[in-house]
């Protein structure tokens, strides 16, 4: 019988140290880079899960361990491992045939596996009927947990006011999503209103809604709340304000992701961007184009930033990728 002290076992077998920095752990699920989209929604309310299912070819949307949609609109997708990811928020441009265009947000961040990020893609503000009232595009959000203040935001893109006047009526780009945290002015030949600062929403002239921010809804209607709302805040549930005045045409509801609405009545009026902090509005005291709400601001907590102010039209988006 052959006896071997633990000693000699020690010496003589070579077993495999398990250092955390040579052993990467396993992915959740295979990921390199996705779009996050508006999933075909418009108007003043997001995607639903089954619009977004609908909408996406991969893997994971399927699982709501992974990807999902508990409150209208506000996407939730978890970290599928520990990394760095880039992420490339853009805003939606406000209504009307120049309305204003939405920031891009781009920086890299440190994510965690299993975090789950809430992701509001902004969607583009509308067009009254008599095509002279516009509502403000709205902000798209990339926002960790706890969701409700500032050391939650990854990014923040502002959207665009509306603008239905065929030429800017301002110079400087106002009526854009702005890389600053500020919502921008708006524009009016009657009247304007300014944009908001630290995350809250704008002020509102008559016949217009402000964009809302961050952390604050926007300003109803300047001349009574009863005619229209201001853009829900972010962590209110990001819903583009809603028009609420029925006579002499009605007016038009603001993006999803926090844009004002506009109104229709012997004046007109144009809605604010959503953003980190929301734009403000324009009227005008007749049925012209003379009027425009102002751009959302942005926000970007990230390192590698790269940001510039009206760069997107149409609806906005938000790409992740693995680096």
């Amino acid at each position: 019988i052959l006896f071997i002290t633990s000693w000699e076992l020690n010496a003589q077998v070579a077993l495999p140290t398990f250092q955390g920095a040579q052993y990467a752990s396993f992915a959740l699920y295979s990921f390199s880079s996705h779009t996050f989209t508006n999933c075909g929604a418009t108007g003043r309310t997001g995607p639903t899960l089954a619009n977004c299912k609908s909408s996406y070819d991969t893997v994971w949307e399927g699982d709501t361990d992974f990807f999902n949609v508990q409150t209208q609109g506000i996407q939730e997708w978890t970290v599928p491992s520990t990394g760095t990811y880039r992420i490339e928020a853009y805003g939606a441009q406000g209504g009307g045939s120049s309305g204003g265009l939405g920031a891009r947000m781009r920086g890299d961040f440190d994510l965690s596996e299993g975090d789950v990020i809430k992701i509001v893609v902004g969607q583009q503000g509308g067009t009254a009927g008599n095509s002279n009232t516009t509502s403000g595009g709205g902000g798209s959000f990339v926002i960790k947990s706890p969701y409700n203040s500032n050391n939650s935001i990854l990014v923040i893109a502002g959207g665009g006011g509306g603008s239905p006047g065929s030429s800017d009526y301002q110079s400087g780009g106002y009526d854009n999503g702005q890389t600053g945290t500020s919502g921008s002015r708006g524009y009016g030949t009657w009247t304007y209103s300014n944009g908001g600062t630290s995350g809250n929403g704008g002020s509102s002239s008559d016949r217009a809604a402000a964009g809302g921010g961050f952390l604050a809804d926007g300003a109803d209607n300047g001349q009574s709340a009863s005619y229209g709302t201001g853009g829900d805040a972010f962590v209110n549930g990001a819903k583009g304000g809603e028009d609420l005045y029925d006579l002499q045409g009605g007016g038009v509801d603001g993006g999803f992701g926090g844009g004002g609405s506009g109104m229709v009545s012997g004046y007109r009026g144009s809605g604010g961007g959503g953003g980190y902090s929301g734009g403000g509005t324009g009227s005008q005291q007749s049925n012209n184009s003379n009027h425009q709400g102002g751009g959302g601001g942005s926000y970007n907590s990230g390192s590698n930033t790269s940001n510039s102010s009206g760069a997107r039209s149409n609806h906005g988006q938000v790409i992740i990728t693995k680096q």
